[in-house]
């Protein structure tokens, strides 16, 4: 009867211990909802950009980022029909952040110069230095640093508990490595985070004003489409940094941030 019983126990406490694990699973990844419905939303979007109709594509693309969010393949659908609508600011703005999602894609970058071209925008300029840099995103390079670390941290543990198994010239190399990872994947982060002020002027050839308010007078006048550094926020306007140099204040309603959880109320680096 005590097996019997012991048993029964191993076979209640396996079962909790699995239960509790899916549960826990379906918590942190929790299924999407909908993922079918987005995917059909995305199919009629692209039946309709086929079709010449990009106002109803757009409603379908716009339809699928409040169900499934953003996505590479999604922003670049969407600047495709803004570019086929000539409307030069958010179809470079959804390029752009496209790129951002899948920075080595070579049709987002071939389009993004093509429509920079066409709407006869100055391309902004090149650093080759920069380039590798481009190779990932900013949440990217902070996987890759934090997984560096973490293999870095391991190993001079696993060293020091048990250092017969790996020999110390084979350590040292694979440190050696593991450090070049987190020196590189820093100065990504770095210039990534740097790059998270930058905005498209999606008005219609705002005015560049000398101060933030609607009386005062202009420098310049900005583009529709062209890239901006973003500096500060001040009620209603935003002080940017325009590709000549010029700086100055253009109303909020004017520009937005490339990525798109930029906050308004603080000041950017």
């Amino acid at each position: 009867m005590k097996a019997i019983s012991l048993a029964i126990d191993r076979k209640m406490l396996i079962h909790i211990l699995f239960s509790g694990t899916l549960a826990l699973f379906i918590c942190l990844f929790p299924p999407k909802v909908g993922a079918s419905d987005a995917r059909e939303l995305f199919s009629q979007g692209n039946r309709a950009y086929a079709e010449g109709k990009y106002d109803e594509a757009l409603t379908y693309y716009k339809a699928v980022m409040e169900k499934d969010g953003l996505s590479a393949s999604l922003l670049y659908n969407m600047a495709n029909a803004y570019y086929q609508k000539k409307e030069v600011g958010w179809a470079i703005l959804n390029y752009e952040r496209a790129l951002y999602l899948d920075p080595g894609n070579p049709d987002i970058q071939a389009n993004l110069r093509l429509a920079k071209k066409e709407f006869g925008l100055s391309p902004e300029p090149p650093t080759l230095w920069k380039q590798p840099f481009n190779i990932l995103n900013l949440d990217q390079w902070v996987w890759l640093g934090s997984i560096a670390l973490g293999a870095f941290c391991f190993l001079f543990f696993f060293g020091g508990i048990a250092p017969k198994i790996l020999p110390r010239k084979l350590l040292r190399r694979i440190a050696g490595v593991l450090l070049v990872f987190i020196v590189v994947s820093c100065a990504g982060v770095t210039l990534q985070y740097m790059d998270m002020n930058r905005g498209v002027i999606t008005g219609d050839n705002p005015r560049l004003l000398v101060s933030p308010f609607d009386s005062a007078s202009s420098s310049a006048q900005l583009r529709d489409g062209e890239i901006v550094r973003i500096a500060k926020a001040y009620k209603n306007f935003v002080l940017v940094k325009g590709p000549g140099g010029n700086s100055g204040w253009i109303a909020k309603g004017a520009i937005e941030p490339v990525i798109p959880s930029h906050d308004w109320s603080k000041s950017a680096t």
